[in-house]
């Protein structure tokens, strides 16, 4: 039986690999990723990258891609994005789709005007921000404008315009973006549309501007082309759409012009934990909604966004009819070999879903990347690395998630890979950080990482120095340094007033560090004073830990805000829901403590026997005294140093004994290392 054969086999019997017709388009299996920003457009076209971002994917067995976010009017437009309007871009999107095509694949373009979460500074210079209705945007703050009937029919000509020059480019269909809080939406949603004309009001009124657009695409293409929607299925508030609410919305539409698929998505950006889940939400945080929208629309295609619990339940969701399509979109940024993995049953590679490599780059403006994937945006540049003249003999120090990397990528070179750990466990400080309420998904990353360090000679208990590695009975060639970081006793970035009363703190009875506050919760005694001089995901895990451990928890921060270095990831007010406890938020911390926050703001004194502290207030010098009987001192990392004196052959230094940074940067440098060692050749 041939290969081709031997896979139609397999989908026969696979439903999660059966093909599935879209209007006029055929999908080879039920597996797609739905459109994200990625910031890779270039002059407002598509670029290179994107089209080797999208073509790997495609090589990997996805069935469809929505290329997200072409903007349909200059008001919306966003440096990294494609101008979808604009008639030159047509060239360059012909070269994206017959890259896809070429591998197999399917792919729609979605059209999109930003609405009130634009922003105010567009790539030329300032801009007014529209809206349905006049209001503080809940994404930048600005005020927007309400959008005129003279603005509604420019942005609808907009909509058609780049619909059309989609199809000139080879897409093989258009998706209306009708949800996360953007224009069309804020003229379904109450929370946004508040007008007094023919757009607003009930339900018919508020769907009137949405129903024009839609209708002016599906005319301007015709009836062969593929045109659906993103709509959203629950706003997830009590004063916006309801799940029936959104029934009621796409039976209307679908009444009065011809839809072929529903692509759903949750919540909006007074919601945004919905729009862009973390770790802490539920995974299969759609999956009611979406199964009630399949269940009313059983005539045509509804994709599943948010309904797979896993990667592997994705089958489920085909299965059990909750949808037609299972969108696994950061999965298949972090592996882009899903789709034949799970056909095929090979190991997969897992989304941790932190947001960080992705989403907090973005959100940041810098190109998409990922914490568990470091090829994400330079698939060409990192496809194979440099060629070498022999296999060699690399000792690597340290178990962590930079030396893991390092190893398993050179052992899949084919280099030979000795890893020294001094502890009982791999994984080095993400142990630490799985045990954080709402990050456990941090224990898939170190189990992907033992697992595929299977052919590595791995030394658990084994402390090493230059010394042994010099005397190595099996010379090394090359030594790889990840010995990792430790907490801080003061902070290098803190003021030097400040900084002294941190190690005044620091070594005193009821004083503690962050790492022994997550894996000691016995040792905080409330009321528990948090010290945070770090600011970053690092510090607001730290301060998850011990609200989910101590029933009266007050932060002090010397930031002007809290945990100001994760506005990227858009975690910040899902963080605050979960400290602060407000009920109904998804991913709430066990027990019912009291949490409270003071900001720019720092400790000078702690008595434990009068259970008391001191702090300053920094912007005024007052100082007043605050109950605590446990002090958690959160502060910048400092490297674990490594004498390499002795050590005659090249040392490279990885992770956080280079710098302590993110996951993400050790799990990029010990790629980095490891490619650059190149790959095997026999002499």
């Amino acid at each position: 039986m041939s290969t081709v054969d031997g896979q139609r086999g397999a989908a026969a019997s696979d439903p999660l690999f059966t093909p599935l017709r879209i209007g006029s388009v055929t999908m080879r299996n039920r597996l797609m990723q739905a459109a994200h920003s990625k910031l890779y457009a270039v002059g407002g076209r598509e670029s290179q990258q994107e089209i080797d971002y999208f073509a790997r994917r495609a090589e990997g067995g996805t069935a469809l891609f929505i290329a997200g976010n072409r903007f349909v009017h200059p008001s919306s437009a966003i440096r990294g994005f494609v101008d979808g309007w604009r008639t030159d871009i047509v060239e360059a999107d012909r070269r994206l789709t017959d890259a896809v095509h070429a591998r197999g694949a399917k792919i729609f373009a979605q059209l999109n005007h930003h609405g009130a979460q634009a922003s105010p500074d567009g790539p030329d210079g300032p801009r007014p921000v529209f809206s349905a209705s006049r209001m503080l945007s809940p994404s930048t703050g600005a005020a927007t404008v309400e959008a005129t009937v003279d603005d509604l029919a420019a942005f609808a000509e907009g909509w058609v315009v780049t619909a059309e020059n989609a199809l000139r480019g080879g897409f093989d269909g258009v998706e209306v973006h009708m949800a996360h809080g953007y224009l069309l939406h804020q003229f379904l949603s109450p929370l946004y549309n508040q007008r007094t004309d023919k757009y607003g009001g009930g339900m018919l009124e508020r769907t009137r501007f949405p129903l024009e657009v839609l209708r002016g695409v599906r005319e301007r293409v015709g009836d062969e082309a593929v045109v659906g929607v993103r709509i959203v299925a629950n706003e997830f508030d009590d004063a916006g759409l309801s799940r029936d609410d959104c029934l009621a919305i796409i039976d209307h539409l679908r009444k009065n012009v011809r839809i072929d698929y529903i692509n759903l998505a949750g919540g909006e950006y007074h919601q945004v934990h919905y729009v862009f889940p973390s770790s802490a939400m539920p995974a299969a945080w759609l999956r009611d909604d979406v199964a009630a929208v399949k269940q009313h629309n059983a005539d045509i295609p509804v994709f599943g966004v948010g309904a797979a619990a896993t990667v592997d339940d994705a089958r489920a969701v085909i299965v059990d009819g909750l949808a037609d399509l299972v969108a696994l979109t950061r999965g298949q940024i972090a592996d882009p070999d899903l789709a034949t993995k799970l056909r095929t049953g090979a190991p997969v590679t897992h989304c941790i879903r932190l947001n960080q490599g992705c989403l907090a780059r973005t959100g940041a403006g810098l190109p998409m990347g990922c914490t568990v994937n470091p090829t994400v945006g330079r698939e060409a540049a990192r496809a194979v690395p440099d060629a070498v003249a022999e296999a060699m003999h690399v000792g690597v120090v340290g178990g962590g998630p930079a030396d893991l990397k390092a190893a398993v990528e050179l052992s899949r070179n084919g280099h030979r890979v000795t890893l020294f750990e001094a502890s009982a466990q791999l994984g080095g400080q993400l142990n630490l950080a799985a045990r954080v309420p709402g990050r456990d998904s941090i224990r898939l990353l170190v189990d992907d990482l033992t697992r595929d360090a299977a052919d590595v000679d791995v030394r658990l208990e084994t402390r090493v120095d230059a010394a042994v590695l010099a005397a190595a009975s099996d010379p090394f060639d090359h030594v790889i340094v990840a010995t990792g970081s430790l907490p801080a006793e003061r902070g290098s970035t803190v003021t030097n007033a400040a900084s002294a009363s941190l190690a005044i703190l620091a070594g005193q009875p009821g004083v503690v560090n962050a790492w022994e506050a997550i894996e000691h919760p016995e040792l905080l005694k409330s009321p528990v004073l948090v010290v945070d001089h770090d600011g970053t995901p690092y510090a607001s895990g730290v301060a998850l830990a011990i609200a989910a451990a101590a029933d009266d928890v007050r932060l002090v921060t010397r930031f002007d805000t809290a945990f100001p270095f994760i506005r990227g990831s858009q975690d910040r007010d899902h963080l605050h829901r979960r400290l602060f406890r407000v009920p109904g938020t998804p991913g709430e911390l066990p027990g019912d403590g009291a949490f409270a926050i003071d900001v720019s703001a720092t400790p000078t004194l702690f008595e434990p026997d009068a259970a008391r502290a001191t702090i300053r207030e920094l912007p005024s010098g007052g100082e007043r005294d605050v109950e605590a009987r446990t002090v958690v001192l959160v502060t910048p990392r400092e490297q674990v140093q490594f004498d390499t004196a002795g050590v005659d052959v090249p040392v490279t230094v990885v992770g956080d004994a280079r710098a302590p940074r993110s996951i993400d940067a050790a799990i990029f440098d010990g790629f980095e290392v490891a490619f650059a060692l190149g790959d095997v050749r026999s002499a």
